[in-house]
């Protein structure tokens, strides 16, 4: 099995680096074939506002994952903007605002890694706890993400988040999310 999971990740490292390939253009007759140039042919997203929506889960407490962002981008590599995190289940509620702070690592023409960091605050509330009115706490999260570049105004993407509680609130003081699967939309 691992042996299987090794070989998909690679031919998928091969698929992203094939994509990203860019295309060389050695001149025409006229200019004597004088100096190769690079088209760069990958769409590259500009500054401006976008929005980010993605479906995951959430690991203690287990909840499916809304995620929503509006980020602003400064530039093709650095992004602030309000995010927030929604986990609901039968058990457990999460509403989680956070101001985040984005880079995007220059790696791949299509395919872009990134990291991010945020601060904000948690409501959480045990469902199943009668009386239980929720509690509210200073959230810290850090993060890590890929965006595949699909064309200049939109992307499809995946992202991990670790969410920190410097005072315990309900008793938890860490919960990770995974956003499976997103997608952004650049104006």
């Amino acid at each position: 099995m691992t042996d299987v999971l090794t070989l998909l990740f690679f031919g998928w490292l091969l698929v992203v680096a094939a994509g990203s390939a860019s295309a060389q253009d050695w001149g025409s007759e006229d200019d004597g074939w004088s100096q190769p140039t690079i088209r760069n042919e990958a769409p590259q997203p500009g500054a401006g506002w976008a929005l980010k929506m993605g479906l995951g889960f959430t690991d203690d407490p287990n909840t499916l994952l809304l995620y929503f962002e509006a980020p602003y981008a400064f530039d093709q590599w650095v992004s602030l903007g309000p995010a927030l995190q929604i986990g609901i289940d039968d058990h457990n509620t999460i509403v989680a605002p956070t101001a985040n702070l984005t880079v995007t690592v220059p790696l791949f023409e299509r395919a872009r890694p990134f990291i991010f960091t945020g601060i904000g605050f948690a409501y959480l509330a045990e469902d199943n706890r009668p009386g239980d009115d929720g509690k509210a706490g200073f959230l810290i999260n850090f993060g890590v993400g890929l965006e595949y570049q699909l064309s200049e105004r939109l992307a499809l993407g995946t992202q991990m988040i670790f969410n920190f509680f410097p005072n315990e609130t309900l008793d938890e003081d860490f919960y990770y999310a995974w956003q499976v699967g997103g997608v952004r939309i650049s104006f």
